[in-house]
Formats: structure tokens, C-alpha cells, sequence
């Protein structure tokens, strides 16, 4: 038995040449250490070799089989001194984090709980021997878009860009907050923002600050090799020209930006570099400028500019080897399902959800497996017209989701889109897990470790509420849910932009996808992202037998808050009594606003008004719950919440109750 303590002589070890990735984990791992120890054991970090009473960070890559890949073990040895090794960077960092979970209790997300880690009252252990094996999927990701509240929350620099939402970016504190937690939960790759422009110093430094803590860093499907339409303006801009947008009518245009951005995003170390064409603000190419008529033709194109991109990578970096990737999203999901692109082989394929979650879109499954092949999925945590304000999808979902992709074809890359993250920490370690380990990865005893781990007890009684919670959302025969937040709020503004401007129904219908227009090739690919029921009078029964799933989930978390200790039940609230409450409010005000609008329709102005009272109330009930959500550290949260607006539900109730009066 080799006995490993935490004693006030402790001290940290580090190799004079070890990446500075590694340094800054076992900085976190002092930190950590002395808010266990109350203070009473803080270690520094040092150089050289410990003799006795340390904890000694090393990438050994000798002392590891040769395909060992992000792997660690940790073993306590004589002299008080508890060995941390790893074939590489991340290896090491891991095996630090491992031991900051596992011994020290702290939460890989303890920076968006709002509980503060808990004191250990015990700092010896008989003895330490833990190993992990290389993960399953080799490049595994967070994607932080739509990021209206992060970037309220903490403002950073200026953007450049003429796109609602995106003035602000992250500033650098938020940044090192999310690379310190994306690395404790395991990943490995990030997309640090939406519309990255590398040329302007405040969106660098999100690239700066995942790259110094060892993340592989890549791009959004909507900016190839890092340029989005926006960064082409921009560039042209600072040289006193305005070209046109277009591979297909002003390719060298195009060609130039291109070039520019690989030379200054190749200077950092690990790069996926995203190939594709795209038009302005995540839509097709052709919307953007002189293109093809025909889907062959367009997707000619658009391979043709795949193939180009990936010879300019290799040409510039100077590496044949360069990773890259490709994302089917929209019309790439419908060219590929018809056998029209045509994809290097040695590009990552990166398959998408149905933007929502619950499950793969179909061509992930049709479109045949190629041998040597390297496929990705990406899923979405979060969207804006669906999972944006509150969690919806469980670990059980993506469970099946992500097991089931990966008995379909090889993954070597998953990437979750996040949002702001807060909303989602319990899915985001989930989903860390599962393409880590998916063979030992249980949903069942996940929830049942993640709630030891951040609640001190009701353990049962919480994981029960857990479970309860993310069975309350009603799915439609494809297991896409009716209602989450951001589907009710376009909903409900639909309905009432309606009540407001005086329209009368769709010839179709009473009712009808509305609230999000989308052209052919995007409702071939998204359309089962806005799960329907035809008629309004199934629509209104559905919202009321949601309504009443989530008022039970509600009052069943409300009373396990006083059961909790104190300092918890705020992340309680945060996790389950406040998103059941919003689930809840924002289905009874929908509600009203489509009874309002039938009322409108059959010119019952009074029903009409009587309804749109009830919507009101039904907001109060809501704006009731937001004090408790916005505490401490959360209090300026949702001082932008621009991108799922209840605050215009609000004021477009008030309005149309004026009009109505």
C-alpha cells in the first residue's frame, strides 16, 4: 500500500519543457486542492522532479502503447508522491482532472453551479491506481453559438458585422471559464463562437485561449477555412473594395480571403479545418450571388470548392496530412442523400441532427458507409427555434442517438452545439462521456453519479425528478418534441404578430407552419425540426396535456428544494424547478395566444381579449420565477436575451390587448 496525503509541504511538479497546457491544469489542481483543504494546503507549481510530497504532471509517450491517444494513469508511490502520466498533452491534463473529480470531489462544471466546492474532511487515501483508456471517438467537441446570453453576461470586444445579435464577443474571463471546464468534462475541440473573424484582435483571443489550454480548434459549418460572408466583407472593406460573395461569379475574390485566413489560423497548432460553401448567415450559397439553377450543378460547386479548399490547406501549411471536415447540413444533407456531392475520402463527413437532438437525420443512416472512410455528427444541446433557454434533451436520448451512430458507421468526431452552455452542463458531461467510453457508459448510473456529485443528499428523490422531467416533453411518431421554449416563443409571437396585424387564416388551414419560412431544400432537410399536429384544435389539446406534464414536474422539483442543503438549492432550481416552471408558463401563454387568435378569427373579440389575459398571466407567473434564477455570480444573465425574446411576448401582449380594447 502506497498512502497518498495532501500535507502542507505538497508541491506540484512539472517538467521545465512541458506544454503550458499542462502547467495551467495543475494550476486548476492547486486551486482546487486548497478550496478542499479550506486553505490549509496550497501547493505551487514548480519545476523538476519531487522527492517526496508532490504530485509530479508527466507526458511520458514512451511508457504508453504506441497507439495510446489522450489516455492517463495515476499511481500513488513511496515518499508521499502520486504520479500523473500521459502518452501526450492531453493525456496528462486528463489524468490531472481525473484526480481533481474523483478524489478531490470537484465538479467538472462547478463554475456554472453557483455551489461552492465542498471542504473534504478526510485528505489521505490508502492508495491511488486509476487508468484510462484512449477515448472512443477521437475528436470530441463543444460548439458555442447563439451565444446572446454569454455575451450580455460578460461583454467582450467588438464585432464588425451587420447581423442582428452578434456586435459583442466573449469576453477573455468567459473564455478561460468554458476552456477550463470543456477540458475537466473531456473534450477536446471546440468552435469558439459563431462568425469567428480572425483578423479582428478581440475574436483572435477566442482562439488564443483554447489553443493555450491544449484545444484542437475548428470553424463553423457557415465560415469554410474561417471565412463567413461576413469576414469576406470586412476584408475587402480594410482594402477600400466591396467584391461579391460568390465562388461561382467572383471565385478569386474568394480564393484571396481564403488564403489569407489558412495563413493565420495555420499558426496554432491543432487545426480541423471545415470545408464547405456557403451563402450569408447559415444559407445556401446560390441566395448569395450568381449561381447555378440545377441541385447537380450546385453541388458540383460546391464539391469542386471542397476539393480546392483541401488542396489550398495542404499547399499553405505545408501539410498532406492536414485535418479536415465537411458538415451535411441543409442542402448538403439533401445533395448527399441524392448521391450528388462528391467528398474526399480523407475528409472528415460530419452528420447532423435534426436540430434538436433526439435523433440523427435520416441520410446518416441511407447514405452507404465507404471503406477507409472518416465520418463526425454533430447535435445540438441547444437551438434557437427549439432548446435554448432550458435543457430537453436527457442523457438517455443522446445515449441512444450516439450508440446507435456509432453501430452504423466509424466516428472519429462529435461535436454538441451548446449555446451559453449554463442551461446545459448536465447534457454536456453526458455527451463528454458517452463518445469517450460508450461501452461503459450507463445513463442510469450517470444521473446517479452526477447527482451524488453535485447534491449532498435526496439523492434518490432528485434522480427521480431528473428522470421525470426530461419524460415530460410529448413527441411526435418521429420522437421530436412539440414544445420546448424556443418553438413556443416563435409560436407565440407568430400568433400574435397575426392577432396584431389583422390576419385572417391561411387559405390551407386554420393553422400552419407559420413561424419559420423555409425554402425547399431546407425543408427537406429541417422540416421535422417543427414537429406539427395540422389542426389548431389538436394543437390547443396538445398544449394543454403538456402543460399539465410540466406543472406536475414543477410542483414535484419545487418541494425537493427545501429538502436539499442550502447552498444547493440554488443549482436545484437552476436545473430542474426553473426550466419545468418555464416549460410550463410558456405552453399556458402559447396557449392563450392561439385561443385568442381562433377567437380573433371567429370574431369574438372578447374571447379573444379573455384569452390573451390568461397569456398575460400565464407571463407573470414566469417573470416570478426569474429572481431565483438570477442570483450571484447569473444576476446580469439574461441582460441580453435577444435570440429566444420572451421580453417581446410581453410587450406584444400588452399591445394587442390595447388594439383589442
Amino acid at each position: 500500500m502506497k498512502r497518498f496525503e495532501l500535507v502542507e509541504s505538497l508541491r506540484i511538479h512539472v517538467s521545465g519543457d512541458v506544454s503550458e497546457a499542462v502547467r495551467l491544469a495543475a494550476e486548476d489542481l492547486a486551486r482546487d486542492i486548497a478550496a478542499v483543504t479550506g486553505g490549509a494546503v496550497a501547493p505551487q507549481v514548480v519545476e523538476g522532479v519531487a522527492a517526496r510530497d508532490g504530485i509530479v504532471a508527466r507526458v511520458v509517450p514512451e511508457e504508453f502503447p504506441p497507439d495510446a491517444v489522450e489516455s492517463c494513469r495515476l499511481h500513488s508511490e513511496a515518499g508521499n508522491l502520486l504520479c500523473i502520466e500521459g502518452p501526450d498533452v492531453r493525456g496528462a491534463i486528463y489524468g490531472v482532472y481525473a484526480f481533481s473529480r474523483k478524489w478531490l470531489k470537484v465538479t467538472p462544471d462547478y463554475l456554472w453551479t453557483s455551489v461552492p466546492v465542498r471542504r473534504l474532511a478526510d485528505w489521505t487515501w490508502p492508495e491511488i491506481r486509476h487508468e484510462v483508456a484512449s477515448p472512443a471517438v477521437r475528436y470530441r467537441g463543444v460548439f458555442i453559438n447563439d451565444e446572446d446570453l454569454l455575451t450580455g453576461w460578460e461583454p467582450g470586444g467588438a464585432r464588425h458585422i451587420d447581423y442582428p445579435h452578434y456586435q459583442t464577443v466573449l469576453s477573455r474571463k468567459t473564455v478561460r471559464k468554458l476552456a477550463e471546464t470543456f477540458l475537466r468534462m473531456g473534450y477536446n475541440l471546440v468552435i469558439p463562437s459563431s462568425f469567428v473573424d480572425i483578423r479582428n484582435p478581440d475574436e483572435e483571443m477566442l482562439l488564443e485561449e483554447f489553443a493555450r489550454r491544449g484545444f484542437i480548434l475548428t470553424m463553423h459549418h457557415v465560415e469554410p477555412l474561417g471565412v463567413s460572408a461576413f469576414a469576406f466583407d470586412n476584408y475587402w472593406k480594410a482594402r477600400g473594395q466591396v467584391r461579391e460573395f460568390s465562388y461561382f461569379s467572383d471565385p478569386e475574390a474568394l480564393r484571396e480571403v481564403w488564403r489569407d485566413s489558412i495563413r493565420r489560423w495555420a499558426k496554432y497548432p491543432e487545426v480541423i479545418w471545415q470545408l464547405g460553401l456557403r451563402g450569408r448567415s447559415d444559407r445556401p450559397f446560390w441566395e448569395a450571388g450568381k449561381a447555378p439553377e440545377g441541385d447537380a450543378e450546385r453541388a458540383a460547386v460546391i464539391s469542386g470548392a471542397i476539393r480546392e479548399q483541401q488542396a489550398l490547406v495542404r499547399e499553405i501549411t505545408g501539410d498532406d496530412r492536414a485535418l479536415c471536415s465537411t458538415t451535411l447540413w441543409a442542402e448538403g444533407v439533401v445533395f448527399n442523400q441524392r448521391g450528388l456531392l462528391e467528398l474526399p475520402p480523407d475528409v472528415i463527413t460530419v452528420f447532423a441532427d435534426n436540430c434538436a437532438g433526439w435523433r440523427l437525420q435520416d441520410d446518416f443512416f441511407q447514405s452507404p458507409v465507404r471503406p477507409g472512410a472518416w465520418y463526425g455528427v454533430y447535435c445540438h444541446h441547444a437551438v434557437v427555434i427549439g432548446t435554448h433557454l432550458a435543457q430537453a434533451i436527457g442523457a438517455r436520448d443522446f445515449h441512444r442517438v450516439l450508440t446507435e451512430a456509432m453501430k452504423t458507421r466509424p466516428l472519429c468526431y462529435a461535436i454538441f452545439n451548446a449555446s451559453n452552455v449554463r442551461e446545459f452542463i448536465h447534457g454536456l458531461q453526458a455527451t463528454a462521456e458517452i463518445t469517450a467510453q460508450p461501452a461503459e457508459f450507463s445513463p442510469d448510473e450517470f444521473l446517479r453519479r452526477w447527482v451524488e456529485e453535485h447534491f449532498s443528499g435526496c439523492h434518490e428523490e432528485i434522480c427521480a425528478c431528473y428522470w421525470e422531467y426530461f419524460k415530460a416533453f410529448l413527441k411526435n411518431s418521429r420522437g421530436v418534441a412539440y414544445c420546448t421554449d424556443g418553438l413556443m416563443i416563435a409560436r407565440t409571437l407568430q400568433a400574435l404578430w397575426m392577432l396584431r396585424d389583422r390576419i385572417r387564416p391561411p387559405e390551407t388551414g386554420d393553422r400552419a407552419t407559420y413561424y419559420m419560412r423555409l425554402d425547399a431544400i431546407h425543408l427537406a432537410a429541417l422540416g421535422d425540426m417543427f414537429p406539427e399536429t395540422g389542426k389548431l384544435d389538436e394543437w390547443l389539446r396538445l398544449l394543454e396535456r403538456q402543460a399539465a406534464r410540466f406543472a406536475a414536474v414543477h410542483k414535484q422539483t419545487r418541494r425537493m428544494v427545501g429538502g436539499v442543503a442550502p447552498q444547493e438549492a440554488a443549482l436545484l432550481y437552476a436545473q430542474l424547478v426553473y426550466p419545468s416552471g418555464l416549460d410550463l408558463h410558456f405552453c399556458e401563454c402559447e396557449r392563450g395566444c392561439q385561443l385568442a387568435l381562433r377567437n380573433f378569427w371567429a370574431s369574438d373579440f372578447a374571447g379573444a381579449r379573455r384569452h390573451l389575459v390568461d397569456a398575460r398571466k400565464a407571463f407573470f407567473a414566469f417573470e416570478r420565477l426569474l429572481p431565483q434564477y438570477l442570483v450571484g455570480d447569473f444576476a446580469h444573465w439574461y441582460d441580453r436575451c435577444t435570440k429566444v425574446d420572451f421580453r417581446k411576448v410581453k410587450a406584444l401582449v400588452e399591445e394587442v390587448l390595447q388594439g383589442l380594447s
